[in-house]
């Protein structure tokens, strides 16, 4: 019985010598490897994020640190310690994540980009529809930078050919999913909006300083979505084609719905996108 405790002892003690001896290696590798890409290039002391960073929200002082990175595993556009404070105030236009590296790719300024040209995304184009209704467009809530799904609805009347009779030929279908809105009127804002205003000395309305503001109209100067306005949406060029077509017919032949998304959510619709007047009404 001894001897039996005795080798399950000693090969317990054997499994831990192992243990400890490939932690031990892993880190000699680690090392070894940081001095490998050390010895190719140096060292440098690039900007990272201590928390994840959405697009859209201003980067503060408390979200940068620092870290030590080998040439080989800087990535292009990084930015150094030294100019960590240009960060200060400057917009995500991309998701950032803790840890990694800022790169000047993913967070402007906007200095000087303030014009429709520069919101449009690669390979998109910037088509505007005109609003006569706010239910068209959810009550006029979407904001620039939601994303969201255009649904076209068309209402013909067909005649049969043998009786004469007519019957109503409608059609509901998802034109574009998942599109950006640029602009709704005249309105672009530099981030996801924040709406805010401030009062000057004479109580009336200003436009807030925060470059993350939307201007506002005092309140009675405050205008509706029924009067005439504009939504602007970034779709690929096929789309804009589909759904300039929709907008150009007659209100009571075909419309349009903009259906916002959840935020984040970049799922494709998933079932049946098209609908007919026999799915609504089946015939007995």
């Amino acid at each position: 019985m001894n001897r039996t405790i005795a080798a399950a002892s000693s090969s317990s003690s054997r499994n831990r010598g192992v243990l400890l001896l490939a932690a031990v290696f892993g880190i000699l590798s680690a090392m070894l490897m940081f001095a490998f890409l050390n010895s190719r290039g140096g060292a440098e002391t690039v900007v990272v994020l201590t928390r994840n960073v959405n697009v859209g929200e201003k980067i503060t002082a408390d979200m940068l640190g620092t870290k030590t990175m080998p040439a080989a595993g800087l990535v292009e556009g990084h930015i150094k310690d030294s100019e960590a404070t240009t960060l200060v105030g400057q917009v995500a236009v991309a998701p950032l994540y803790a840890g990694e590296q800022v790169l000047t790719s993913k967070v402007s300024a906007y200095e000087g980009q303030n014009t429709i040209t520069w919101k449009v995304p690669d390979g998109m184009r910037a088509l505007s529809l005109m609003v006569p209704h706010e239910a068209w467009i959810a009550g006029g809530l979407p904001q620039p930078g939601d994303m969201v799904d255009i649904l076209g609805i068309t209402a013909f009347v067909t005649t049969d050919p043998l009786t004469g009779q007519e019957r109503p030929d409608l059609l509901a279908g998802y034109i574009a999913q998942n599109a950006q809105v640029l602009a709704v009127a005249q309105s672009i804002v530099k981030t996801i909006p924040k709406i805010a205003t401030d009062k000057d000395s004479n109580g009336a309305a200003a436009v807030s300083t925060n470059p993350g503001a939307q201007a506002v109209a005092p309140d009675d100067e405050a205008s509706t979505y029924e009067k005439s306005i504009s939504i602007t949406i970034a779709l690929p060029p096929d789309l804009v084609a589909k759904v300039a077509l929709i907008d150009a017919m007659e209100d009571d032949v075909a419309q349009y719905r903009i259906l916002p998304r959840q935020k984040g959510d970049a799922d494709p619709i998933s079932g049946k996108t098209t609908y007919k007047y026999e799915d609504i009404f089946p015939a007995r």
